[in-house]
């Protein structure tokens, strides 16, 4: 490897990708901020819950449903704030494994690129250290941020179930962006970088129905989303056996979907 093309692509990508990191961390630090204030609603709340338990009232198994009531920071920011971050992570991860692979027909430069003396396995190879190089900045940025938030407003709050959660969460984000590096290949060149939005939104989706259902068999369709793995409520408030088999599975198929990648892309006509 030359690495010529890994630097051309940090270059290029990297001011977008802080962007997005910066602007998600932002939002994210601002859920932490305003903590304490929820954290006295969550105080109010409980009492009336233990109420409405005695009158067995089906409106608490919506709440449940959807994570339920916080009792602490970390829960709290299960269902505030990475519920939020995911669907966003998943739509920059998306997002950029599409572009990294469609970029050069956009701009006109694939016919100068391809001239250039570099192997076509090396070429996909070091875009695809370039996008593992940029979603591990971008959950580095979104965890440091994390941490900075509960230090100011929870300094005694044990955090570090999130930066666990913040590993598998960024193997997900890594998943979704070779699976859209993946996508790109197939699709003809010039599409619309809108175009690999279809792969987290709908799997974001089926997570949710998934655990918002009492139904075993709807449950099932949980295997079929990366989200499931790294679902956040599951993960960090409701302590959900690890989803070995749904992480597995999406391992797998990225593996098979980055194989079929290279095999793919030695066959690409130059535009």
């Amino acid at each position: 490897m030359t690495m010529k093309i890994l630097t051309l692509d940090l270059k290029r990508s990297l001011k977008s990708t802080l962007i997005w990191s910066i602007a998600l961390g932002l939002s994210l630090f601002f859920v932490i901020i305003i903590y304490p204030l929820f954290k006295d609603m969550m105080d109010a709340i409980n009492v009336v819950i233990e109420q409405l338990e005695s009158l067995d009232i089906a409106f608490l198994d919506f709440i449940d449903t959807f994570g339920g009531i916080p009792t602490n920071g970390v829960e709290y920011f299960a269902t505030e704030g990475a519920m939020f971050m995911q669907i966003a992570a998943g739509m920059f991860a998306s997002l950029l494994g599409f572009s990294i692979i469609n970029k050069e027909d956009r701009e006109k430069t694939s016919e100068m690129l391809f001239t250039l003396p570099i192997e076509r396995s090396s070429y996909l190879l070091e875009k695809m250290i370039s996008v593992f190089i940029q979603i591990v900045l971008f959950m580095v940025i979104q965890l440091g941020v994390i941490a900075v938030g509960f230090a100011i407003v929870a300094p005694n709050e044990n955090i570090t179930s999130l930066f666990v959660f913040g590993f598998f969460d960024g193997l997900m984000l890594l998943m979704i962006a070779y699976l859209a590096m993946g996508l790109g290949l197939l699709m003809k060149p010039g599409a619309s970088t809108l175009f690999p939005l279809i792969i987290p939104i709908p799997l974001y989706i089926i997570t949710t129905i998934a655990y918002a259902t009492d139904n075993d068999t709807l449950r099932l369709v949980r295997f079929l989303s990366p989200f499931t793995f790294a679902e956040p409520v599951g993960f960090l408030k409701d302590q959900h056996d690890f989803e070995w088999l749904n992480f597995g599975i999406f391992g797998l198929l990225t593996l098979v979907v980055i194989i079929l990648s290279f095999i793919a892309f030695k066959k690409r006509e130059i535009v």
